[in-house]
């Protein structure tokens, strides 16, 4: 209850009620209080046995915390910890509440994940110092999702990263193998504080640093400055989020209950644009995106992939999960035969993408031989393969971009409207760029097979 002015009316009567002395006359209320002063009084104390009644009764909401989490690890007492904590209740506050409050999303997963792996629950807290709880967040360094794993440490705990996907920004799939790291970090050195800091720069760095210095603790390595400077602020601040999520009110902080999840994983059959996943399903496409974050493209990737949607729709989409992929008009990807004589740079050239795009979208190298037969997927419409394709080399019918250009400068140069080449080439608010094919003449009829 934040409103406590019924604390003092209620604690003079106590007093005055207890003490065996006459107390000084300017600590007690009148001896004959003005109705005034009754009413007042009458007021504040039925608002005291109110709320008193209506927390017994479960309407007022108890303030969480998590002595769980803060008991599971040891939480050292060291002056940077200290430092850390009130750095957060001062230039960080704001940042560190929101990430605290997204931590309700997720802490229910997290917590069975680490109860999966018997690791401590303190370990849900370490995503509020990672990422503050922002699954598509990138470090300078290259570091991403909750967790803040680099690639081949992802790659190593069997999470995908290539054109369509990234792994490491799905919650559930990067938090397993952050906790199998985690785990084989503590069965090296034996020891939370110094596997935290083998989390942060690494397992080697922190050998070589133990070697050459002669410490066998963290807080040893942090004397001698042994360690990156990050990793010396990092297992302290780590400490301090602990320490925070035991009484959280007592720095002016707060925690939200761990939320119930309300969507469901459907396997569905891609490549599948989200918009059109979306229009299905009736909802946002920016709700598929918050959702799946891992599907940075905004596409399901070639295959089957379990793609999250609210739950509410999940008996919808999983019964059109199978051939949504053939009836989307919008899918900006489609499947190509390669033929004699084709070659990546010369398909890229074709259809105004880069090499490096296709090579990319199918997992290929520069050096990977490519066959007549084989089959590739490009980034292009279906509809639009064939005639691009063909009428490649004919400037009548297509148009290649060049620096400087823009809509209306193509459009007026081949009589049309900027609406008639948005319309030719499905543009919407795209940036234009140079070598990009843009079809300047309405098409003939051609088409290309569906995906």
């Amino acid at each position: 209850m934040n409103d406590r002015r019924w604390l003092l009316p209620a604690a003079v009567l106590l007093c005055a009620s207890c003490a065996g002395t006459t107390p000084a006359p300017l600590s007690l209320p009148p001896a004959h209080p003005s109705a005034v002063d009754r009413d007042e009084l009458r007021r504040d104390l039925e608002a005291a046995f109110a709320g008193i009644a209506a927390r017994e009764q479960g309407a007022v909401p108890a303030v969480q915390v998590d002595f769980e989490a803060a008991a599971s690890i040891e939480i050292p007492q060291h002056a940077t910890i200290d430092g850390a904590l009130q750095y957060f209740g001062t230039a960080l506050q704001e940042k560190i509440q929101a990430s605290l409050l997204r931590s309700s999303r997720y802490r229910k997963m997290i917590d069975q994940t680490l109860e999966d792996y018997r690791l401590p629950k303190a370990l849900a807290y370490l995503p509020v110092i990672e990422s503050a709880f922002i699954p598509t967040l990138t470090s300078r360094a290259g570091a991403h999702g909750l967790w803040q794993i680099m690639p081949d440490t992802a790659r190593e705990y069997g999470l995908r990263i290539d054109w369509w996907i990234d792994e490491r920004a799905d919650p559930e799939l990067s938090t397993r193998a952050a906790a199998e790291f985690l785990n084989d970090l503590y069965r090296q050195f034996g020891d939370w504080p110094l596997a935290l800091a083998a989390y942060n720069c690494g397992p080697g760095r922190v050998r070589r640093a133990m070697k050459s210095t002669g410490a066998t603790t963290f807080w040893e390595l942090l004397e001698k400055a042994a360690v990156p400077r990050e990793t010396r602020g990092y297992v302290p601040t780590f400490y301090a989020t602990l320490r925070l999520a035991a009484d959280p009110e007592a720095h002016g902080f707060r925690l939200d209950p761990p939320a119930e999840e309300a969507e469901e994983r459907i396997e569905i059959e891609g490549p599948l644009s989200f918009h059109y996943l979306a229009e299905v399903a009736g909802i946002e496409e920016r709700e598929l995106r918050e959702l799946n974050p891992s599907l940075h493209r905004g596409l399901i990737p070639p295959g089957a992939s379990a793609v999250k949607v609210p739950a509410a729709v999940a008996p919808l989409v999983a019964a059109q999960a199978a051939t949504m992929k053939h009836d989307d008009p919008q899918l900006a990807v489609a499947a190509f035969t390669l033929r004699r004589g084709d070659t990546v740079a010369k398909l890229a050239r074709r259809i105004g993408t880069t090499p490096e795009t296709i090579l990319a979208m199918n997992g290929l190298s520069p050096n990977t031989p490519l066959r007549a037969g084989r089959a590739i997927f490009l980034p292009v419409q279906a509809r639009r393969l064939g005639a691009l394709l063909r009428h490649a080399d004919d400037d009548e019918v297509f148009y290649t971009v060049r620096k400087g250009d823009t809509l209306y400068s193509i459009a007026r140069r081949h009589q049309l409207t900027v609406t008639d080449i948005r319309e030719l080439n499905d543009l919407g608010d795209d940036v234009l760029q140079p070598g990009q094919k843009l079809r300047v003449s309405p098409p003939r009829g051609l088409t290309a097979g569906s995906m």
